[in-house]
């Protein structure tokens, strides 16, 4: 085949193209720092690191949740322990008590101290979190505990146990995790206050009427009473801390989940800048050397010829 001027120009004009084609290429990967850009640079590499990308979005929500989730957790499992310490003063106060010789002033004194304690622990378990009650069970826009001072006129009084209201339900509050995965973020007031012995305010109401009235059998008798509400409040705080645990670790789960993850869709889509320099300057001696050849080759001219 005769090799004609045209046909090694045609030759030369497709691979500058290619070259050029190619360096443009190699210059937008490193100034946007991607390779794959559109599902025809990659297809695959392209919807994978798609499907990853909501895979991480929908794991950060997930983050979110637990964050929220964990600082109200805590609150209200400050406000336990802190149940279970006020408890632990009324028993104290309780043992005193049941000393038969105890006197009547001395019994009044102590009843006025567990009123005391009562009367507290209504506002520690009325704690909230922005607009939201944290032991409302899923009531949680209406404060959960009310004391109500009974009308001594009032021929038909509505009997209210321990006369404190609860406003609460018995739904815990919970919260999405995890695909399918929920838990329960605090205590329900009506869980709280169901103890194996009573309701809790009304176990607090008798032990400050029999201290009231000196009575220390009476006294002594619910010291029982006392230790099961204990016992009850140490296994909801319990199980609460059970759930914060498991918040934490799936929080850390996910957050190493996505450094995994954002590692794997750089793998596939991002830049290699080495090679991509690499790849620049092998196509720049290629095209540097193509000109050269270039002026060599077509430089002549009709005088050549003379």
């Amino acid at each position: 085949m005769r090799v004609t001027q045209q046909i090694l120009f045609s030759n030369f004009m497709r691979d500058m193209n290619k070259n050029r084609g190619e360096m443009g290429r190699l210059q937008s990967d490193l100034s946007s720092g991607k390779a794959v850009r559109y599902p025809s640079q990659g297809p695959v590499e392209f919807q994978r690191s798609r499907v990853i990308e909501e895979n991480i979005r929908k794991e950060e929500q997930y983050q979110d949740n637990i964050s929220t989730a964990l600082r109200q957790s805590r609150a209200s499992q400050e406000a336990l322990d802190e149940t279970i310490d006020r408890l632990i003063d009324v028993k104290r106060t309780m043992v005193q008590a049941a000393t038969g010789s105890t006197s009547s002033g001395a019994h009044n004194t102590m009843a006025s101290e567990v009123r005391g304690i009562r009367d507290s622990l209504i506002n520690t378990l009325n704690l909230s979190s922005g607009d939201r009650y944290l032991f409302a069970g899923t009531n949680s826009s209406e404060r959960p505990f009310e004391l109500v001072v009974p009308d001594p006129d009032d021929p038909d009084p509505e009997v209210i146990p321990g006369n404190v209201a609860n406003h609460s339900n018995n739904k815990s509050p919970s919260v999405l995790v995890g695909d399918g995965i929920r838990l329960d973020i605090g205590i329900s007031g009506v869980e709280l206050r169901e103890t194996a012995a009573g309701d809790l305010f009304e176990i607090l109401g008798n032990v400050i009427q029999a201290m009231e009235e000196g009575d220390s059998e009476r006294v002594n008798a619910m010291l029982g009473d006392i230790d099961t509400t204990i016992q009850h409040v140490s296994h909801l705080t319990s199980r609460l801390g059970t759930n914060i645990n498991r918040m934490d670790f799936m929080s850390e789960q996910y957050e190493s989940a996505r450094i995994t993850q954002r590692a794997e869709i750089s793998n596939m889509v991002d830049t290699d800048y080495a090679q991509a320099f690499s790849d620049l300057q092998r196509n720049q001696v290629a095209y540097e050397a193509a000109m050269a050849v270039h002026a060599t080759m077509f430089g002549n001219t009709l005088l050549d010829y003379l």
